[in-house]
């Protein structure tokens, strides 16, 4: 199978002597099951936003290649030995199926259909150039023989792999996966090795399920990344060791993961950082979000080149649209300019106003005035009044109701 229909698996699970258990997973944040599905909403615009100091170098952005983004990334995994290690073997297969990547891996998900916990074929599996590096095929199946978390069956050399519990969805265990999660940040520039590298630095602190370099738009390391330990416990220790460690004698700026989002989020709020222009594509348990560049705000406002305060405007004036909205929500509307959430055509609830104003300067009839009805007679018709008398011409008084004056032949 070629490279193009194999998922590259850059986010791998730390090799070694680690304990391999299987957590459920998490998008992005939360501390209660309704603040899991907010912060999971607001990660997106903080993980990608850019403040002034930026995380990538002048020269790494001189460097990027703008038109193939995949060339921006430096990791290779074939500058790794070859091995038949099968802790190594077990590890790296059970990460691939494990909640911490299955969820969010959209190869994967689609391949196992997701809860539905399909076999997939093994050679497959070996085809990820992460994988490549495991040689003999045959040691591939004899090291998951033994694993705890996967089931291998099959005919030899057409062999299946599945996991033996499949994946259930659980907004616990997504906020259990976030509180075991650490940002980190100072690795420097993205070589060859550095996911490798980074993945060694941290087997010291305790079992580590996932190591996720952090990537800008263009696929340019941020210097930063994402660590998910075994439990909340050790992520909790490695933020409090004093001192602190350090990378290459350079410093690290370590937080949890969740206080990263939260201080993003309130940076972004405070106009201290800028929301990214672009969203990064996210997938989670069948569901893509994001991509593309503009978002809400393409189309609107016209061309905005060269204004670096803009989006501070737009964000003053989305929070004030939003409020307006929430306040007002009238009826059948068709969105902004013409109406809001409110109306037909123009003006929405807002409108009313306007009514109200014409109401004062011009005083109407009742709408709700109908017309007399009409009678079909006989009678020859008038030409001058057309068969109806006018009352405003004679002067009359209004006939009774339901009494018609018909002229008759002699």
């Amino acid at each position: 199978m070629s490279d193009a229909a194999i998922k590259d698996q850059p986010e791998v699970a730390v090799a070694a002597a680690e304990a391999q258990t299987t957590q459920e997973t998490a998008p992005a944040a939360a501390t209660t099951e309704q603040s899991v599905a907010k912060m999971t909403e607001a990660a997106p615009q903080a993980e990608n936003g850019a403040d002034k100091t930026t995380e990538t170098t002048a020269e790494q952005k001189a460097q990027a290649d703008r038109k193939d983004f995949k060339k921006n990334r430096k990791y290779d995994p074939s500058t790794q030995p070859v091995t038949d290690d099968p802790v190594k073997i077990r590890n790296q297969v059970e990460f691939y199926f494990s909640d911490s990547n299955l969820p969010t891996d959209k190869f994967m998900w689609e391949s196992t259909e997701g809860e539905a916990n399909k076999p997939m074929a093994l050679k497959t599996i070996c085809a990820f150039k992460r994988m490549r590096q495991f040689q003999p095929y045959s040691a591939v199946v004899a090291a998951l023989r033994e694993s705890s978390s996967l089931e291998i069956s099959g005919e030899e050399g057409e062999e299946v792999v599945k996991r033996k519990k499949a994946y259930v969805s659980s907004t616990v265990s997504q906020k259990a996966r976030l509180d075991a999660t650490v940002y980190v940040k100072g690795f420097g520039e993205e070589t060859q090795t550095t996911q490798f590298d980074i993945e060694a630095f941290f087997v010291p602190f305790g079992p580590v399920k996932m190591v996720k370099l952090r990537r800008t738009e263009q696929e340019l390391f941020k210097s930063s990344v994402f660590v998910e330990f075994e439990t909340a416990e050790l992520a909790d220790a490695f933020v409090s060791l004093d001192p602190k460690p350090t990378w290459k004698g350079g410093d690290l700026l370590i937080m949890k993961k969740l206080d990263y989002l939260q201080e993003k989020n309130r940076q972004i709020k405070e106009g201290i950082l800028e929301p990214s222009s672009g969203r990064r594509a996210t997938f989670f348990e069948g569901k893509e979000r994001g991509g593309g560049r503009g978002g809400r705000g393409r189309g609107r406002g016209g061309d905005n080149k060269g204004k670096s305060d803009d989006w501070k405007n737009k964000r003053d004036g989305d929070n004030n649209n939003n409020n307006n909205r929430n306040g007002f929500k009238g009826g059948r509307g068709r969105g902004r300019g013409r109406g809001g959430r409110g109306g037909r055509g123009r003006g929405g609830r807002d409108n009313h106003r306007d009514r109200d104003d014409k109401k004062s300067e011009d005083t109407r009839t009742n709408t709700n005035d109908v017309q007399m009805p009409t009678i079909q007679s006989s009678a020859p018709k008038n030409s001058e009044t057309n068969g109806k008398r006018a009352r405003e011409d004679d002067g009359a008084a209004a006939p009774p109701a339901k009494k018609i004056d018909i002229k008759t032949e002699a």
